[in-house]
């Protein structure tokens, strides 16, 4: 057999073939599969000088067996990443050292294993994990913070604010509300409470959660304020109806309804006990701190003088670049409100008085279709009349929706950032107590640097246990600026939460009123237009 083979060809003959000649035929049959896989690892593989003895040394059939486990051998190797799950990050360089393994013929019968680069793989793969692991972070703490959201906002308490009633005669004379709660919550007695409340009730709640949260750093809403002149009229009034005629005591109505939800809407205050039992108990301690002549009304001018003074003298270098950021934000968002609220105080008051003037056309036109003789004309005004009489109600109904559902509602958010502004300023004061702290200790040490150096021992000991004091003030004052700090960026991302919700409320029923007036505008006028033209 070995008398019939060919002679090996030249090698300048050898780089003249085709490249897709199959230079490794044996004069064994190959199975399809095998074929078909040389056929891709030639059109994929680059071209690679190879000696030439070496590679006619398998034509001949005493290689057959060596052959065969070589093709067996590449199956594995083409197969083997396909059943790896490290080679999903390898590059194009190991690719490629991959192929031209496959191309070369092993010098032994024995084949040596594909050369890899597991290094580079191995660092991107635990780079890309460390990547994914704190994206999956970022987005499980998304998922809690919208989680919490979504807790804040589910909510299922409804309070309303109705029936006012006036008790009492003469200058002491009040008012009582009818609180009525609804609500599935478990931490309250039923599902349906109603309570009678007077004003003072709602001041004396208010005084009890500003001692209580203010100074650890939570916003607590404003309660309505009080007005002397609204009040006096109140007490003046001769009979309940009179009373309940006068325009402040809805304003405060709906002032008080509102600041109940918003003290409901915050998960601290809510579980407040004296909010509780503000919605729950049948009668409440009269509060008397809430008098402006009392003791509790001297004390609170005080501490507003002190804190105005304390404003002007205390000065606190800023190092968080987010409270120096909020902080001119907050400054400039109260002055657009005000703005805004003065704007929209304006036009309620412009509806009010074209509402005024409305109706004054229309008994100017009831008058003079009463002396007309004409009977057309004399109809077609009085019904002309009566259609200004309806939009004169109509005109009442949207400065009174303006008035309710928009400017005090930015009132509301005016007073609340003055109670920002408050717990901006207790910030401060933490902030000036842990300054101080300190520099007591500094002066502490350099005492007791100054006996060191005296010899005089007698006094060290109380020095050295002033310093210790003095060390743990300064550990708890910092301690509680940074809890302070933690709980208004807290308390300030949720009043950005609701101003947002409250604000896209206020514009959807702004827009929603004005459509109403339109459509009833032109109802109106187009059931006054036959009358119009019936006139002969």
């Amino acid at each position: 057999m070995s008398d019939s083979r060919e002679p090996p060809p030249d090698d300048d003959d050898l780089y003249d073939l085709d490249e897709k000649d199959d230079m490794f035929t044996s004069t064994k049959e190959t199975p399809q599969e095998e074929i078909d896989l040389n056929d891709e690892k030639e059109d994929s593989a680059p071209p690679v000088d190879v000696d030439t003895d070496k590679k006619f040394q398998l034509v001949d059939n005493s290689g057959d067996a060596p052959q065969k486990k070589e093709d067996e051998h590449l199956t594995q190797e083409v197969s083997k990443p396909e059943e790896e799950d490290d080679d999903l990050f390898k590059d194009a360089d190991t690719a490629e050292m991959s192929d031209v393994t496959l191309d070369k013929t092993p010098e032994s019968p024995e084949p040596k294993p594909m050369e890899t680069k597991p290094e580079k793989p191995k660092v991107e793969v635990k780079e890309v994990k460390e990547e994914i692991k704190k994206e999956e972070k970022v987005e499980d703490k998304d998922d809690m913070f919208d989680l919490e959201e979504d807790k804040d906002k589910v909510h299922d308490l409804n309070i309303s604010v109705s029936e006012p009633h006036k008790k009492g005669e003469g200058m002491n004379a009040y008012m009582t509300y009818k609180v009525k709660t609804k609500t599935t919550m478990p931490m309250f007695k039923r599902p349906e409470l109603v309570v009678d409340r007077r004003f003072s009730d709602f001041l004396g709640l208010h005084e009890k959660l500003v001692a209580k949260h203010r100074h650890v750093g939570r916003i607590v809403p404003p309660a309505p304020e009080k007005s002397l002149v609204g009040m006096t009229r109140v007490k003046m009034s001769k009979t309940e109806e009179e009373a309940q005629a006068i325009d402040f005591i809805e304003r405060r109505r709906a002032a008080l309804e509102r600041y109940l939800n918003r003290l409901g809407r915050h998960t601290v205050l809510l579980q407040d006990p004296d909010f509780r039992d503000f919605l729950e108990q049948d009668e409440l301690p009269q509060a008397t701190s809430t008098r402006a002549l009392s003791g509790a009304g001297m004390m609170r001018l005080m501490k507003n003088v002190e804190g105005a003074i304390s404003k002007i003298t205390i000065r606190m270098t800023e190092d968080d670049v987010w409270f120096e950021e909020k902080q001119q934000q907050i400054e400039s968002l109260d002055n657009k409100l005000r703005m805004l609220h003065s704007a929209v105080e304006d036009l309620v008051r412009h509806r009010k008085e074209l509402a005024s003037n409305t109706a004054s056309f229309a008994k100017s036109a009831a008058t003079l279709g009463n002396s007309e003789e004409h009977t057309a004309l004399s109809r077609a005004l009085a019904q002309l009349s009566e259609a200004f009489e309806k939009v004169e109600g109509l005109h009442q109904e949207v400065a009174n929706s303006d008035y309710y559902n928009v400017a005090e509602v930015i009132g509301d958010y005016i007073r609340i950032i003055g109670e920002i502004k408050e717990v901006f300023q207790i910030r401060v004061k933490s902030w000036h107590n842990w300054q101080t702290a300190e520099q007591n200790l500094a002066k502490k040490k350099e005492l007791e640097s100054k006996l060191q150096q005296q010899g005089r021992n007698d006094k060290l000991p109380n020095v050295q246990s002033e310093i210790k004091e003095l060390e743990s003030r300064v550990k708890t004052c910092k301690q509680e600026f940074d809890d302070l700090s933690t709980t208004i960026k807290k308390e300030i991302m949720k009043f950005e939460q609701n101003r947002v919700m409250d604000f896209k409320q206020i514009i959807l029923v702004f827009l929603k009123m004005l459509m109403k007036s339109q459509e009833q505008n032109i109802k109106f006028w187009e059931g006054f237009l036959p009358e119009a033209r019936a006139i002969a």
